[in-house]
């Protein structure tokens, strides 16, 4: 899960509350669902899955604070759906994520915020939520309370389908580091630079699960310069300088 940062796109005018008041269908206007798409980079705002490969069927609005939440409804009965359906209360997920989270109410007691909104500007969810990586073993690590009732809710740690493309990210870096290695032993200054690049494009906002490859990239870097680097040079003879692949922070964009 990254940062998103929601001043990267206007309020869509499906939900301008200066020129009417929002109807309970707002929320799923087509000028809602492409400017949240572009917001999130194109992936859920949970799991950082890539929603258009998942389908429009498995792509559904998400409302931070439910819209059937007893704080939008009036003593009548009413829903009031300026508030339900207001732009910072909405993001985009993928089907599985949307479920899991449900209704669940995102603050306790005393307003206490108990799961992470990744547009709200104050969090950065990368502070809350990391990897355990190994050889053969990639998990979701809770860094805080925080981040362990967003992993809980959303039932991160035991979802297969968020899994499976994590260990496919994770052979696309090891595959590129190998080549960065080679690269170096063999002088080969140009290729070694394009691997870095590439490494580096693996975490940008834009590229799924962005959270994953820059927490793996960087573990992998510091296992490489620790553990490794001395004994290649003492071996072969080298003078390789330690590793440093400048990773993308939070939303920023590598092209």
């Amino acid at each position: 899960m990254i940062k998103i940062n929601r001043r990267r796109v206007d309020c869509p005018s499906s939900l301008n509350t200066s020129n009417k008041a929002l109807v309970e269908s707002d929320y799923a206007q087509n000028d809602v669902l492409d400017a949240l798409l572009e917001m999130q980079h194109f992936k859920c705002c949970y799991c950082e899955k890539d929603l258009p490969s998942v389908g429009r069927s498995a792509m559904w609005v998400e409302h931070f604070v439910a819209r059937t939440d007893d704080s939008f409804i009036d003593a009548n009965g009413n829903t009031n759906w300026n508030e339900a359906n207001a732009w910072d209360n909405l993001l985009y997920t993928c089907s599985t994520c949307n479920r899991s989270k449900g209704t669940t109410h995102p603050f306790g007691s005393n307003n206490r915020r108990r799961l992470i909104d990744p547009s709200y500007c104050r969090i950065d969810p990368e502070i809350h939520i990391d990897f355990i990586i190994d050889d053969e073993v990639i998990f979701y690590k809770e860094r805080t309370n925080l981040g362990k009732n967003t992993i809980e809710n959303l039932k991160l740690k035991v979802r297969k389908d968020i899994y499976s493309a994590l260990r496919i990210r994770k052979v696309e870096i090891d595959g590129d580091f190998a080549k960065l290695v080679n690269a170096l032993i063999d002088g080969n200054t140009v290729k070694a630079n394009s691997k870095l690049a590439d490494l580096k494009k693996m975490t940008s906002a834009h590229q799924p699960h962005a959270s994953f490859c820059r927490s793996y990239i960087i573990q992998k870097v510091s296992k490489f310069n620790n553990n490794h680097l001395q004994t290649i040079n003492q071996h072969l003879g080298t003078q390789i300088s330690p590793i440093t692949v400048d990773v993308a922070n939070g939303y920023q964009v590598i092209n």
